[in-house]
């Protein structure tokens, strides 16, 4: 029995097929406003575990959470640092979303500044639903009824992507990017839409006022991450025009006045303007120089950081992060073939293809990359699932070998997390609670491969199943399995014995373990440094701690031994850390009583 005939014929397929239905037919009976609790209550219940779990993760979360608790304690709220060095990596837009939470959650727990990024969440859900409404019932004139289940759908697929559900656990910019890109792209839908239906330049502008908020949202996004926003409005405006000219035969583009360029440029100018001039007087330069120069412009011309990928890598990618609605990818390509005849298609490969494109052929590759488009593939999707089928053969074929390396990767993904639940756990419930993990992975799968095999009475029941299933996995993941992987998580370990010492160190030395979490933890004045500094630390101070990472003992221990001085070492800590892919042995080390 060959792959296809397997996928088609199987019990467990007419199982979960029963039990989407099943499922369907008992949310189809409850009241609307029951149904929006419902989904609401799913939705926060899926995007919420891990954020106050999962400890401060390096390398890149415990660098923004650290400079933006720094910035607090300082009240300087122009210039980034990390310690005393300028942190240039980002804008200061994330930062004083970070300060404004952290001042009134509390400044030592990492999840104050994550909130940021589930109130984002939250609003990205909410704007995107309502979207996917709105567009069912006024654009293609659906029910209401069958608007309100795509809206749903949509709603579930933003809370259970793997991707964002990753993003959204750690204190960064691409969630809150996420958000404004989202709102961005929509309002801009709205605005070339009217423009190409109920307008012309002679006529009263209806949108001023969204079209001001419009440029207000690119504006937040510079200041969330620099070029971005802009860089994917511009990409997209370009390319509806070009498809507009192609499809219509002739250049209709009086619907750009809508923007009102002056204005908006203007908004922008006076949003940014201020931090880029007062944080330039305050570094006289370095800090908007080295932004430009050391973290933009290394990205486009190479690697930057060991993160080079060939052409290609996001598509890989999509397996990961898209997962598991990367299943449903073909729906996309299907709808994609209309984009002549349907201007919303247009407008969505627009947003998604030269954005994509321009990541591609960019050197420096992450994972996290691509999020802005994944509201416009899932758009896609869902047209794709609403249009006939293509009756193409071939693309027939593809969807099926395609649907095969999903199945495929879903089996690989569940291995790994066992794995890593049997590697980086000391506690044998773990490896058991990945087991149902797996589980509910592969029944997310099975249900979106059902949906394929059209088994069921209730069409879409197996997508709810899949997304449903899928909010199951992550939250096992992020709530269960993560913050118990004791052995990646070695700061905590550092932290909770130093804390559990009857004397507190005056200063504190780490040489060899140089990672961003054990700052924020342990604050600003723990001293990074080289082995022989470290030693030097020891000897000049009583009241001293050393962290030192067990290939730098040797040398520690030889400077030592040049001033007759001996270090007692109180604890030996191993663990895997995780930033650069090493087993690590931490010795904390106290020195003996000076004798003259």
């Amino acid at each position: 029995m060959n792959a296809i005939n397997f996928l088609n014929f199987s019990i467990i397929n007419k199982f979960f097929s029963a039990f989407c239905d099943w499922l369907s037919e008992f949310f189809q009976k409850l009241h609307i406003f029951t149904k929006i609790i419902i989904v609401s209550f799913l939705v926060i219940l899926f995007l919420l575990p891990g954020f106050n779990s999962i400890p401060p993760l390096d390398r890149d979360e415990a660098r923004f959470s650290q400079a933006s608790k720094q910035m607090l304690e300082d009240q300087n709220f122009i210039v980034i640092k990390f310690q005393e060095e300028l942190r240039s990596k980002k804008p200061i837009g994330i930062y004083w979303l970070q300060m404004a939470s952290a001042s009134i959650f509390g400044k030592e727990n990492i999840s104050s500044y994550r909130i940021p990024n589930i109130v984002a969440s939250i609003i990205l859900v909410l704007f995107f639903s309502m979207f996917v409404y709105n567009i069912s019932f006024r654009y293609f004139d659906f029910t209401i009824a069958s608007s309100l289940t795509f809206s749903f759908f949509s709603s579930l697929v933003i809370a259970t992507l793997l991707g964002f559900a990753i993003e959204l656990k750690q204190a960064k910019t691409d969630t809150v990017l996420l958000m404004l890109c989202t709102i961005q792209q929509l309002i801009f839908w709205k605005l070339y839409n009217y423009g190409k239906e109920s307008w012309n330049k002679y006529k009263h502008h209806d949108y001023i006022w969204l079209t001001r908020f419009f440029w207000l949202t690119i504006a937040f996004g510079i200041l969330i991450k620099g070029p971005i926003s802009p860089l994917l409005f511009v990409v997209t405006l370009i390319s509806v025009c070009i498809l507009d000219r192609l499809s219509e035969k002739e250049w209709n583009i009086s619907w750009l006045n809508l923007f009102l360029w002056f204005q908006g440029l203007l908004i922008i100018a006076i949003t940014t303007t201020p931090w880029v001039y007062l944080a330039w007087s305050a570094t006289d330069g370095s800090l908007i120089l080295d932004a430009i120069n050391e973290d933009f412009l290394n990205k486009v011309k190479s690697g930057q950081e060991n993160h080079w990928g060939p052409f290609g890598s996001h598509f890989i990618f999509l397996l990961l992060t898209f997962w598991p609605m990367v299943l449903l990818s073909p729906f996309a390509g299907r709808a994609i073939l209309n984009w002549k005849r349907d201007r919303l298609t247009r407008f969505l490969v627009s947003w998604l293809i030269p954005f994509w494109l321009i990541l591609e052929l960019t050197p420096t590759k992450l994972p996290h990359y691509i999020l802005p488009i994944f509201p416009a593939l899932i758009l896609l999707i869902l047209l794709g699932i609403s249009s006939p089928p293509s009756g193409h053969p071939i693309l027939k074929k593809i969807s099926k070998i395609f649907r095969i390396i999903v199945i495929v990767f879903t089996i690989l993904l569940a291995i790994a997390f066992i794995y890593i639940s049997l590697r980086f756990s000391s506690n044998i419930v773990i490896f058991l609670i990945s087991l149902f993990l797996a589980l509910m992975i592969f029944s997310s799968i099975i249900c979106g491969n059902i949906f394929y095999l059209n088994l069921n009475k209730h069409k879409l029941s197996p997508l709810f199943g899949m997304a449903i299933f899928a909010g199951i996995s992550n939250l096992i993941l992020f709530s269960a399995i993560i913050p118990n992987l004791d052995k990646i998580h070695i700061t905590p370990k550092i932290v909770k014995y130093i804390n559990s010492l009857d004397f507190k160190p005056d200063t504190i030395v780490s040489t060899g373990y140089h990672e961003p979490s054990l700052v924020f933890s342990l604050g600003r004045d723990t001293l990074l440094l080289k082995a022989n500094e470290t030693a030097l630390v020891l000897i000049e101070g009583d009241n001293t701690l050393a962290i030192v990472e067990d290939r730098k003992l040797k040398q520690v221990n030889k400077t030592l031994e040049k001033f007759n001085r001996k270090v007692e070492s109180l604890i030996s800590i191993d663990g895997y850390n995780l930033a650069k892919g090493q087993k690590i042995i931490l010795h904390v080390l106290k020195p003996t009583q000076n004798q003259e």
